[in-house]
Order: C-alpha cells, then sequence, then structure tokens
C-alpha cells in the first residue's frame, strides 16, 4: 500500500471507521464522478444490539442510530478530505450535506455501494444493499472522490449471496426478487425500490420516525447473523 493510503487509512480506522477500501472510478462517467478517478469508502458498523432490536420493524432506537452513523461517517468523509487536501490533493467528500436521493427514482447519482464494490469491500445483495463479509449489510457508508492517486482494492462484480433468499422471505414490501447481482445488472433489474419506500414509509409512519427505514433484511441476512453471533460470542 502506498504510503497515502496507508496514512488515510491508519487514520480513519482510528477516528472509527470500520471499513476502508480505494477505488478506481476511471470506467464511470465524468458527470458522475465529478471528473475525479478514485474514490474512497468508508464503512462504519451499525451498532449490533440496535439491529438485533429490527426483526419486527424499525424502531425509534434504530432510527438514533442511523442518525448518529450519518453525523459519523460526515465526520469521516470530511477528515479524510483534510488529510487529502494537506498533501495537496482535491478531494470532495460525498457527506449527507451533498448528497440527496432523486425522489423519481429514489437513487443517488454515484451510490456509496458503488464505490464500495470497486473498492472490494463488499457485494450487493439481493436487497440492493452492499454486504460485507465482516459486517454482513450491518453498515452504512460515505464516500470520498480525489484526483490523489490511491493504491485501490480488487473490485468485486458478482454477488456472494448464492442460494440464499432470507432477504426475499421476509421482505415486508416484497420488494426483492430473488435475483443475484452482478456488476452489469441495473437495480430494478433485482430490487424494486418504490415498493421498499412504500413500506418503509408505512413501517415508519407506526412507529413515529420520519424518515423512511426499515432493515429488516440487514437483520435476516447470514452475513449479519454471522457478526451478530460474533459480537455476542465475545462479550
Amino acid at each position: 500500500m502506498n504510503i497515502l493510503s496507508k496514512i488515510i487509512k491508519e487514520a480513519l480506522i482510528k477516528k472509527g471507521a470500520s471499513l476502508v477500501g480505494f477505488a478506481d472510478l476511471s470506467d464511470i462517467q465524468n458527470e458522475k464522478t465529478e471528473g475525479f478517478r478514485y474514490g474512497i469508502s468508508i464503512a462504519v458498523a451499525i451498532d449490533p444490539a440496535i439491529i438485533s432490536g429490527i426483526e419486527n420493524g424499525p424502531t425509534k432506537d434504530y432510527y438514533s442510530e442511523y442518525l448518529r452513523l450519518n453525523n459519523c461517517l460526515d465526520e469521516l468523509a470530511e477528515y479524510a478530505a483534510c488529510i487529502l487536501k494537506s498533501h495537496g490533493y482535491k478531494a470532495v467528500p460525498k457527506t449527507t450535506k451533498i448528497v440527496h436521493q432523486d425522489e423519481e427514482t429514489l437513487s443517488t447519482i454515484l451510490p456509496h455501494k458503488t464505490v464500495a464494490t470497486k473498492a472490494g469491500l463488499g457485494w450487493i445483495g439481493k436487497c440492493a444493499l452492499l454486504v460485507t463479509e465482516e459486517f454482513g449489510s450491518s453498515i452504512r457508508l460515505s464516500t470520498i472522490l480525489t484526483d490523489a492517486e490511491l493504491e485501490v482494492g480488487m473490485p468485486i462484480n458478482e454477488s456472494k449471496c448464492g442460494n440464499c433468499n432470507e432477504c426475499k422471505k421476509y421482505c415486508p414490501g416484497d420488494a426483492i426478487q430473488g435475483v443475484n447481482w452482478n456488476a452489469e445488472l441495473i437495480r430494478d433489474s433485482y430490487y424494486n425500490a418504490f415498493n421498499c419506500g412504500k413500506m418503509a414509509r408505512k413501517l415508519s409512519n407506526e412507529v413515529g420516525i420520519k424518515e423512511r427505514i426499515c432493515g429488516k433484511c440487514i437483520v435476516v441476512c447470514p452475513w449479519t447473523k454471522r457478526y451478530l453471533n460474533a459480537k455476542e460470542f465475545n462479550r
């Protein structure tokens, strides 16, 4: 790993990141990457005790954790950008202040999970969330775009979900089609974001949560359960 990549990764892990990866974005359209070739993907794991409590739908504790991690990731992204700028490079932290979902498509211009797969942190599950070997889908993500030449990871271009359909089985919104992702697929061919959004809005309203969140596909994922079981075992 080159020196700058090592400095950034060690600094972010020390400050609270769970996973850090570096991606070559040169094969993505310039309008999506703002002309930057490299991306940094940051993942922070969700508190396992919080995730364990959402088997029946979102809770206020989960929403509080959601907001906490948003703030944490914004701080980490801005911190990484400061490191890059101090070394003479340009950097754009894609924080929650500037990344907004298009309500007509329920998508963003450059999803954080796209950068994460290109950095080798994980793959896209049948539920359209990033799945990692370390934490399952019990993570939240952020991205920094930069012109610094970083030592990039090996992209993951195919799903490791195999025949598992737990997320499809337990999805209350019938949003998951059970199709294994690969980097050539468009999201609509394996996941219905509008069905998910409609059910997430209903479940959130029932417990007085302002945003559309659900999380059931996170907690039923076997990769997530492996993370939760490991945490329980080590207590």
